[in-house]
């Protein structure tokens, strides 16, 4: 049986980027409520957290029970993302 599956449904309260990665450092976090600054931008002033965890599932297993109430759940890393160096031969 998943464990995920017994978390019980949570939501912080308002909270900017910063507050939400000093919060949940080197995690993945679904967020709702996102108070855009700019549409093109990934910037906002405030979202919500309903879900977070070491792994990319976790947080989306945590925001089940808020899927019939939001029509868009973001999904974000709080850490750095280290892509690898591309080689590239002569």
């Amino acid at each position: 049986m998943d464990t995920a599956l017994n978390y019980e449904p949570f939501i912080s309260e308002p909270l900017t980027w910063a507050e939400i990665c000093q919060r949940y450092p080197d995690q993945w976090v679904c967020l709702v409520e996102i108070d855009i600054i700019e549409e093109q931008n990934f910037e906002f002033h405030s979202a919500r957290v309903i879900g977070h965890g070491k792994t990319r599932r976790e947080p989306f297993v945590q925001a089940r029970p808020w899927r019939d109430k939001y029509d868009t759940i973001g999904h974000f890393y709080t850490g750095k993302i280290v892509a690898p160096v591309p080689r590239y031969f002569l």
